[in-house]
């Protein structure tokens, strides 16, 4: 078969390769020469390669051989040779080891020696440095022993890293010591001459004389500036025995000034404690207006000398990143908050203090920041009032206070009217005073706390916030339901008006920067904490389980939610009550109207007079004057009542109840001879319809049911019973006889007539309520 097979394929070849070289005329056997010469070409490059073939690789094949062979035998001796060093390795360490024991003793005790040694050196070298300071100090060169203190300190940050803890507190408490004695013996001269200057710049009666030899002055200034300088602790030796407050060492970034500015500040610190602690009639909690108002004047008044005199020595020394008058500032700020941290125990037993003392700080905070361009990154005073009991206090008072507000709103007597009831243009949106003011009372709250620095404490805010949101939800649901027997009245309309005006406000917040960075900071905290406690777990797996490790699942994180607002909670709920406060609305005034129509419903459609008749009298349906007065009343007095935006709401979703109520409850029901139609198309088109002009300029759109089954009622009888037959053919004929009948499409032929909205089965009952369609 194979064979068989293999003789077909080439004779279909041979047979192709003939029809394309020699199907055409005789010229085409010219082909047959050059065809011949370029295979005999082709057969002695074949038989070329094959005898090279024959020839050379079986040299190359042996080579290879022999290359391999070659290598096997290196490989071999290789192996041999790392055996014999390794047997040589192994006989050396084991005559060697009873001496390894010994070695490593000595050297342990070498190193031990050298530690020793080091240490000893360090310690002569301390003594030597003092003994240099105290040389130079008896010489009255206080230039040289400035110079060996900054030596000293040099070698203390070496050190820092040290596990000596004992050196490190000697060469402390020897830096600390020498730091002392020579900062007294500068300073004494540095205050001399800014007393001479006249500083501090405090505003006083007595006229002072005019200070002499400014220039030579402020050159001794600049002197003994850069001296003291060279003063300057490390900070870790500076932040543990800084003289501050206990809460002021917690807050973060709260260092000591610089020696030189320290030294300035000495004499206000000491007029500020001489008015503002003890029993002075200036040192009073109910007052702290008084030391805040006395502070931001002194950093008023020293402004410009530090920008002139001192701020040159800062640049000249390497520090142009200080600023001089920022630095005084901030010394000034600390001041202030080693004072707000005194007050504070007996502060925060007494709210009425508590809380003017918060409002004097917010004040100050706002004039020191945007006034003085005191930096936002630097520690203020609010970061004391972020402290533990400060800020659980302030949270109390805060929330107490606003409940109270909140309560008094409510009380009021024009706590449901719009403030701007008389001036139309202002009132589109009615907003009730209660909601209002209520709104303002979170926004100040969000005054208040916006510019605090710990966003954990922002979040307690919010938090307070979210629940005054609920706690006037709740009473608005309480109002509410007072107000439910008249859900179209003035004061349920009020509580609607109220509720949008919470959505719209809470939906511009959401999308303000601060909210949205807190949302960031709670989200980021959230997820930290999910991941924490995931990673925490599985560890706990990990360790009590006797498998491998492998086996522990990996945490499961794809649970984590992040909200879209920090709103949002708050939202749905206050936006839920209000649909549903429009439903009811809706459903009061739908139930009105539908009680009134019980005559229109029942009338005689199916015998009224002809359209002849009825051209001369037409006109509304005696029987539904009371109810399209009744929803012409309700219309009116829900747009009266409401805002613009809640009364479009309210009638499209009426408009939508109706329509479906004309078509089910009334058109449906009933049939109808040609005046019937005629009658019924004039209430709805040129009566119902029209009412809701007024709020729309296409009323038609809300009412598409009706209408369309009124344009049905009301065509011509031929179009009428040819769109019947049309429907009958689409809805109760098979395939194939609606193909014999070649009826147009169902969905054109009511395009033709008008009607999108309704289905084929609801347009062929409508015709089908018609007395004068003759059935097919």
């Amino acid at each position: 078969m194979a064979a068989s097979s293999l003789e077909h394929s080439s004779d279909r070849n041979l047979i192709q390769f003939l029809n394309e070289n020699f199907s055409g005329n005789k010229r085409c056997l010219e082909k047959v020469l050059p065809m011949r010469d370029d295979l005999r070409s082709k057969i002695d490059i074949l038989e070329k390669q094959l005898s090279l073939a024959s020839t050379e690789i079986p040299t190359k094949i042996d080579q290879a051989i022999e290359s391999a062979e070659s290598t096997t035998a290196h490989i071999a001796s290789l192996e041999a040779k790392v055996e014999s060093v390794r047997h040589a390795v192994l006989d050396h360490s084991h005559d060697v080891k009873p001496m390894l024991g010994e070695l490593g003793a000595l050297v342990e005790s070498v190193e031990q020696l050298q530690r020793h040694a080091y240490y000893l050196s360090t310690v002569a070298k301390v003594e030597d440095i003092s003994s240099q300071i105290q040389s130079s100090l008896m010489t009255e060169s206080l230039s040289p022993a400035v110079d060996y203190f900054n030596e000293m300190t040099a070698l203390y940050n070496k050190l820092l890293t040290s596990s000596c803890p004992h050196l490190l507190h000697y060469l402390k408490e020897t830096i600390m010591f020498w730091n002392k004695i020579l900062c007294d013996r500068i300073a004494v001269e540095f205050e001399e001459v800014l007393k001479a200057l006249r500083w501090p710049l405090v505003i006083s009666t007595v006229k002072a004389p005019a200070v002499s030899n400014v220039a030579g002055l402020k050159d001794r200034m600049g002197k003994l500036f850069r001296k003291l300088l060279s003063l300057q602790l490390p900070d870790s030796i500076s932040l543990e025995n800084s003289a501050s407050h206990p809460l002021l060492r917690k807050i973060s970034g709260v260092k000591p000034l610089l020696l030189p500015l320290e030294l300035m500040l000495k004499p206000l610190k000491k007029r500020f404690r001489y008015h503002f602690y003890g029993q002075k009639q200036t040192n009073s909690l109910d007052k702290p207006e008084w030391y805040l108002t006395q502070v931001l004047s002194w950093t008023r008044d020293h402004s410009d000398f530090m920008d002139r005199n001192i701020q040159p020595l800062l640049v000249e020394a390497g520090k142009e990143s200080l600023c001089a008058k920022t630095e005084l500032t901030r010394g000034m700020v600390m001041m202030v908050m080693e004072k707000i941290a005194h007050d504070l125990p007996e502060l925060v037993h007494d709210e009425a203090k508590f809380s003017h003392l918060i409002d004097e700080v917010l004040l100050f905070e706002s004039e020191i920041r945007n006034t003085y361009s005191y930096p936002p990154v630097l520690p203020g005073c609010l970061d004391v009032l972020c402290s533990q009991e400060a800020l659980t206090k302030w949270l109390l008072v805060e929330k107490k206070y606003a409940m109270q507000k909140t309560e008094q709103l409510l009380q009021s007597v024009t706590a449901w009217e719009s403030q701007y009831r008389d001036i139309a243009d202002l009132d589109e949106v009615k907003v009730p005073e209660c909601a209002e003011s209520f709104m303002n009372l979170l926004l100040t709250i969000t005054e208040r706390y916006r510019r605090l620095p710990v966003s954990e404490a922002k979040l307690q805010f919010l938090s307070v916030q979210l629940e005054l949101l609920e706690d006037f939800r709740m009473r608005l649901v309480q109002v509410r339901k007072e107000a439910s027997q008249e859900p179209t009245g003035q004061r349920f309309c009020a509580v609607l008006n109220a509720t949008h005006y919470v959505v719209q406000v809470l939906r511009e917040w959401s999308e303000l920067t601060f909210f949205l960075q807190l949302l960031c900071y709670k989200n980021n905290r959230n997820l930290k904490t999910e991941v924490i406690e995931s990673l925490t777990a599985t560890d706990h797996k990990r360790t009590s389980s006797d498998s491998d490790s492998s086996d522990v699942p990996v945490p499961d994180l794809s649970g984590l939610s992040l909200e879209h607002t920090v709103f949002e909670e708050i939202t749905c709920l206050f936006e839920s009550m209000e649909t549903d406060m429009i439903k009811t609305a809706c459903h009061y005034v739908f139930v009105d109207v539908q009680a009134r129509s019980q005559a229109y419903r029942k009338d005689r459609w199916i015998s009224l007079p002809t359209p002849k008749e009825l051209s001369t009298t037409l006109g509304l349906s005696p029987t539904a004057c009371e109810m399209f007065l009744v929803l012409k009343d309700h219309l009116a007095t829900a747009q009266s009542q409401m805002s613009a935006q809640l009364f479009q709401t309210f009638w499209k979703t009426l408009a939508k109840k109706l329509d479906n109520f004309i078509l089910t409850e009334v058109i449906l029901v009933n049939h109808f001879n040609e005046g019937g139609a005629l009658q019924i198309n004039f209430d709805i088109t040129r009566n119902l319809i029209p009412l809701f002009g007024d709020f729309t300029n296409n009323p038609e759109a809300y009412f598409r049911l009706s209408r369309e089954a009124c344009i049905l009622l009301t065509l011509p009888t031929g179009s009428a019973l040819l769109l019947k037959e049309v429907l009958y053919s689409k809805l109760h004929e098979s395939l194939e006889q609606q193909q014999l009948r070649q009826q147009p499409e169902v969905s054109t032929a009511m395009r033709d007539v008008g009607v999108f909205t309704l289905v084929p089965e609801q347009c062929e009952t409508v015709l089908s309520l018609r007395t004068n369609l003759t059935l097919s």
